[in-house]
């Protein structure tokens, strides 16, 4: 199990364009994911789950991936964190 705490960089937060990318990211690995915001643990399992985090923009969160591959799930999610999932921030 690796946990890391990620800046969301978007401003408007994890609204449905981050959140479809990062249901892509999260359905590439076998490893699971479990949002942490707000003291709140959300797994993670597609896009609605992350939009019910409510994720606000500029915001410090938990990511916890655990499992065989949870290493590169993690090094995908950190740099897609810190590019703004695409989006100019």
């Amino acid at each position: 199990m690796i946990k890391q705490s990620v800046k969301v960089v978007n401003s408007t937060g994890l609204h449905a364009r981050p959140a479809a990318t990062l249901a892509k990211i999260v359905k590439k690995y076998d490893a699971t994911l479990t949002l942490v915001n707000n003291g709140k643990e959300v797994p993670i399992k597609g896009m609605m789950s992350i939009l019910g985090a409510g994720v606000k923009g500029n915001s410090m969160i938990d990511l916890i991936c655990d499992g065989q591959d949870e290493l590169a799930f993690m090094t995908e999610l950190k740099s897609a964190f810190a590019a703004g999932f695409g989006e100019a921030c």
